[in-house]
């Protein structure tokens, strides 16, 4: 219709235009002189006249219409009298006029007319006059006046057929309902007084609400200036402006802890402000409308909720002035017992005047401490393996010292001491240092830290030993966190130390009486003060020598490949002291084994370490060391252009690795900044050519899929696998050869595969680069190419220089790659270790992992990265879509968790009102990753069976984790303990947590001695508990004896426990899949063993059998979960770990990449 139209409209168009009469003029219409209308205006002008025309048709009618039925309705007024009984319907009550109105308008009109049709049929069949009382009734019953009267009702209805304007009552009506409306009641104004009514009552509402609401604002204003008396104000009785802020801040956190705060449930009225940093106070009056302007529309239970939070923090609050306090004498303790100023002490020793004091308290004063033998004021790994799995009499640990320690009785600490104590302290300094670990086997312990070594271990995977090294002040989180080490303490340590030894009810004279104690009792000898000093100047030399070859590296390595050629190397070398020291040189190349074609940066290092130790020590080897960097430094100077352009390039390299500590386990950050530092790169140093980039991942060791890309090429690469049977492909050359490989000419090399086939053949002009990447290990684990087919210049190809800066982003990209995929495999061990503690610790349901990140450009101070939170309901740990950012100035009051970043250690405090456990996840280096929070609710300490469930789960997630990073690191090979983990990556992940616990407890049952089995046996009617785990074990490893004599009779049970059960149970792997035990029978079982029970019952072999059956129980069913989620895998079994984009998780990285490339 639309098409016909148009044609028809231009076809007038055309026609009007055709009869224009020449020189402009146009001809009459009809010869009756009028004007023609304008070309094309014709048929508009036609259709308005017949329009109108028939519209004054129809006033005319209308009109005439009118005048008729008024002419008939004055005939019908002259010849018919009106009714005068309707009269009686118009009185001056206004209340019942609206009622009245409508009976005269739309019954009574046909309720009346009625009624005299029905009396005069009634009158025509006689049936009004009286009968007889024994005449006929016949026609009485054949006629009905109700059924008469509503057949006339029906038929005669208002909206069907008008009433009959005729009937002189009817008139009537009409002329009463209209003096009705004309004179007494006006039913418009009746409606408008109502409205005017409704008015008045919703205003006198809105005011009787807003009195109330003024009511309830003073109220909340009353309750706010009371509690403004509450919190630790300053000497002019003003409260700090950013502790109200942080309050307000947690409150948003606590009332949705899934959340971020701003998608928080609870809304204040207005944004919340950015923290104070001008130290701005504020008075009472003040702080009550600053905070009211917040909370001034909390629904009621909220409020009570806020002044109760208010409350806690205020508490918070005055404890940490308390803390802050002691922090003064404390550290002045710290420097008086540093007698050799190296800025740490003896850990033990500490450990064991701490001990010491705690023996001589009283018992109400004792009650107030932490055990300082115990967990946390004690690191787990420190502690016997099974000291978590038994010892339920928490007496016995409070009455023995560690092995071989004698000590003189103390005094003890009452609270009348007011002074230092005296007696006793004296011979405090001849105390051994506690045993800890001694006493135990090497191949029993589970290594957790570093091992005792003169010299600090460099730890691969810290980002410190990349291809690049970078500033001092952007190495992340690790530059302001003390290390972790059993043997010292640093002043952080130290101060954390003694604020968890005290706990949080100490009292000022035992702080005071610990002071002096430790002053008096902290003794080192002469010897061990030099050797402390020794050991200290070693590491402040070698930290030197570390820096100063990391900056000679630099220097040398100017494009940064993060490599170096041995040829240039060895000719810089032969000129030294021009030659005279060859054989020297030629022994220090040695030591680095089989010749390689380049160097990385350890093994430079090692090879001018081996070079300074074979040279002559002319001048001391400090001064040997000096003059070899000093020559080669100047053989490897530069020009300005170059280092200008090695600057910048180190710059780009930086962020790469800055995107990685901060992406919150995330590689679209890193692959954003890997594409952006190629396109800065191809501007500044490339001559300004137009660059394709794309990164692709090995899957298997025959696959490589292309995981991300720039924008333009996504359509044609992303998600694209190339396979080595393709017989195209220089990616797996590259990785095969560990070398870049560069084509100058694509379209003439025949080995290339292109993946945009729209391209024609005759654009397909362009040079490209395929560099490896490689892990830690050597291990290839993918291909980032680089290439200029969409450059339209003919000289495109790619330069030397920008060759080897490619090669040093790739190794850039690997590092980040493989601390993104640690981080992750972390936060899956939390996961299996939460899921275990949560069945095994009810009172633990708030658990929160927290992953370190630097802050700000400078990376000076971190912020903690709100991970996973354990969900209460399932006992499984979710990771949160948005991790918000905790940063210290924002969240005074989580401060605890900055403190067990700070030192690296365990800590346990009060945060609004709850009991808190902080544990630090810690690398091999002992430097915290991140941190652990754990609530333990508001009735207080965790029971004795929890605490040690959570002391082991601990000790074996740092263990876990240790493991994990040495391996991604390169320190370490995989150790394989279980069938399951031969299928690697994520699958051995999932497995590791659980796999340490079992080989944990197979050391206790291994050092279980016949005399504790015996005390198994020699029940006769054994306490339930001991059956039933007894039987627990044998059902797992005897799933046919289910329901048999074997294991339901005590008499035939006991005979089991013997040699052969406890080497069944030292080599049961329960994710073989030999392994046919039904899962459901046995967790019914250990469902019927209350944990406390067991632990309660204090059977030291019942404890391990029952732990170990449990661990074993939670093995299966991960093993379980694994097989059947377990995809068709390709041929390696490293898949899972090459592919950290699963299938699951590719869309959304088909999202990410496509957005990092529009940002080009």
């Amino acid at each position: 219709m639309a098409a016909s139209s148009s044609c028809d409209l231009s076809g007038s168009m055309q026609l009007a235009s055709s009869e224009r009469v020449p020189g402009g003029a146009e001809p009459d219409r009809e010869g009756t002189g009028e004007r023609a209308p304008p070309p094309g205006q014709g048929w508009k002008l036609t259709l308005d006249a017949q329009v109108h025309r028939k519209a004054l048709e129809l006033q005319q009618r209308k009109a005439t219409e009118l005048k008729r039925e008024r002419e008939a309705g004055q005939k019908l007024e002259r010849r018919v009298a009106v009714d005068v009984l309707s009269s009686d319907w118009f009185t001056p009550d206004k209340q019942t006029a609206h009622t009245r109105a409508y009976l005269l308008e739309g019954l009574l009109p046909t309720l009346v007319p009625g009624l005299e049709k029905l009396l005069t049929e009634a009158g025509n069949r006689q049936l009004l006059e009286e009968r007889a009382p024994g005449g006929q009734a016949g026609a009485e019953q054949e006629f009905n006046p109700i059924n008469y009267l509503a057949q006339h009702l029906m038929r005669n209805h208002p909206k069907i057929c008008p009433a009959d304007p005729s009937h002189p009552y009817t008139r009537g009506l009409k002329q009463v309902l209209q003096r009705l409306k004309e004179e007494q009641v006006d039913l418009e104004n009746n409606r408008l007084v109502q409205l005017k009514l409704q008015v008045r009552e919703t205003r006198e509402e809105q005011v009787r609400a807003e009195r109330v609401r003024s009511q309830v604002g003073e109220m909340r204003k009353e309750a706010l200036r009371a509690q403004f008396t509450e919190w630790s104000l300053e000497p002019d009785q003003t409260l700090q402006l950013r502790l109200v802020q942080n309050a307000l801040r947690a409150f948003l956190e606590i009332s949705s802890p899934d959340l971020s705060p701003e998608s928080a449930g609870v809304q204040y009225d207005r944004e919340l402000d950015s923290t104070d940093d001008a130290q701005q106070t504020l008075k009472q009056e003040h702080f009550e409308e600053y905070v009211f302007s917040f909370i001034a529309g909390l629904p009621t239970d909220d409020f009570e909720q806020f002044l109760l939070h208010l409350s806690l923090c205020a508490q918070d609050h005055r404890l940490e002035e308390r803390r802050e306090r002691w922090r003064r004498p404390f550290s002045q303790l710290f420097q008086d017992c540093d007698c050799a100023k190296t800025g740490f002490l003896d850990r033990r020793r500490v450990l064991s005047t701490l001990e010491g004091f705690y023996d001589g308290c009283d018992e109400s004063v004792r009650v107030t401490l932490h055990n300082p033998r115990s967990w946390p004021v004690r690191d787990p790994g420190q502690l016997d393996s099974t000291i978590f799995w038994n010892d339920p009499s928490e007496a016995k640990e409070k009455e023995e010292g560690p092995a071989g320690e004698t000590r003189e009785p103390s005094p003890p600490i009452t609270a009348s001491t007011e002074t230092e104590p005296a007696n006793g302290e004296e011979g405090a300094g001849e105390l051994g240092a506690p045993a800890g670990d001694e006493g135990r086997p090497p191949e029993e312990r589970i290594e957790i830290e570093e091992a005792d070594s003169d010299e600090p271990e460099e730890v691969a995977l810290d980002l410190t030993t990349l291809g690049l090294e970078p500033d001092p002040e952007s190495l992340g989180p690790h530059r302001g966190v003390s290390a972790f080490d059993h043997r010292a303490l640093d002043l952080p340590q130290f101060l954390q130390l003694l604020d968890t030894f005290l706990g949080e009810a100490a009292l000022d004279y035992v702080v005071q009486s610990l002071v002096g104690y430790l002053r008096v009792g902290y003794r080192e000898t002469e010897q061990e003060r030099l050797k402390r000093l020794e050991k200290t100047r070693k590491e402040a030399v070698l930290a030197q020598h570390r820096c100063a070859l990391d900056a000679l590296f630099e220097k040398c390595d100017n494009e940064g490949s993060g490599l170096l050629e041995r040829g240039e190397l060895e000719r810089a070398l032969s000129r030294y002291k021009e030659g005279a020291e060859g054989g020297a040189i030629s022994r220090a190349w040695q030591c680095l084994g089989p010749p390689r074609p380049s160097l990385t940066r350890g093994d430079f290092h090692m090879l001018l370490q081996a070079v300074v130790s074979e040279l002559p020590p002319e001048g001391g080897q400090e001064g040997g060391f000096d003059r070899l960097l000093q020559f080669l430094a100047e053989s490897a100077e530069r020009s300005l252009a170059e280092r200008s352009r090695g600057a910048k390039r180190r710059k780009w390299l930086l962020q790469i690795h800055r995107a990685a500590l901060t992406g919150g386990a995330s590689l679209e950050p890193v692959y954003r900044a890997v594409f952006q530092t190629l396109h800065r790169d191809a501007e500044a140093h490339g001559n300004n050519k137009l660059i394709s980039a794309s990164i692709a991942l090995l899957e298997g060791n025959e696959r490589l899929r292309y995981t991300a890309c720039t924008a333009e090429d996504a359509p044609y690469v992303l998600n694209k696998e190339l396979t080595r049977d393709m017989a195209k492909g220089v990616s797996f050359t590259a990785m095969d050869d560990g070398k870049p490989v560069h084509v100058p000419r694509v379209r003439l090399h025949g080995n290339v595969q292109f993946w945009n086939t729209l391209r024609p053949d005759e654009e397909r002009k362009g040079s490209f680069v395929a560099v490896p990447l490689r892990d830690p290990c050597g291990t290839a684990i993918g291909v980032l190419g680089v290439d200029t087919l969409r450059e339209p210049q003919e000289r495109n190809i790619f330069l030397r220089h920008e060759i080897d800066f490619y090669q040093g982003v790739g190794n850039m990209f690997s590092l980040a790659f493989q601390h993104v995929l640690s981080l992750k495999n972390i936060l899956c061990i939390m996961d299996s270790a939460t899921s275990w503690l949560y069945s095994r610790a009810p009172s633990v349901r708030i658990v929160t992992t927290y992953l370190m990140e630097p802050a700000g450009e400078t990376g000076s101070d971190y912020t903690l990265r709100k991970m996973m939170v354990l969900d209460g309901q399932t006992g499984r740990s979710r990771l949160l879509a948005s991790p918000a950012r905790l940063r210290r100035r924002d969240h005074l009051f989580r401060d605890y968790l900055f403190k067990c970043c700070d030192s690296s250690e365990a800590l346990s405090c009060v945060a609004y009102g709850q009991q808190r456990v902080a544990v630090p996840l810690r690398d091999p280096g002992g430097r915290a990753l991140g941190v652990v929070d754990l609530s333990c609710g508001q009735q207080g300490a965790l029971r004795p069976h929890e605490r040690r469930d959570l002391q082991g789960m601990v000790r074996m997630v740092q263990a876990a984790c240790c493991q994990l990073l040495r391996e991604t690191s390169g320190l370490a090979r995989p150790s394989r303990l279980l069938e399951a983990e031969g299928a690697g990556g994520e699958e051995r992940v999932a497995l590791l947590f659980l796999r340490f616990m079992l080989e944990d407890l197979r050391g206790c049952v291994r050092r279980l001695d016949h005399q504790s089995f015996a005390e198994l046996k020699s029940y006769k009617d054994p306490p339930p508990v001991v059956h039933q785990v007894l039987r627990a074990v044998l059902l797992m490893l005897h799933p046919h004896w289910e329901e048999t004599p074997e294991i339901d009779r005590w008499s035939q049970c006991r005979l089991k426990v013997n040699s052969d059960l406890v080497r069944k149970v030292l080599h049961f792997d329960p994710t073989a899949r030999s392994v046919q035990v039904e899962r459901e029978d046995l967790a019914a079982c250990l469902a019927g063993i209350p944990r406390g029970e067991v632990w309660k019952h204090g059977s030291l072999p019942a404890e391990h059998l029952y732990n170990w059956v449990s661990v074993c129980l939670s093995l299966l069913e991960q093993a379980e979960k694994l097989r059947q989620s377990r995809e068709p895998a390709p041929s390696n079994s490293d898949t899972l770990q090459k592919d950290p984009h699963p299938p699951s998780n590719r869309k959304e990285l088909n999202a990410t990449c496509c957005a990092v490339g529009a940002t080009f």
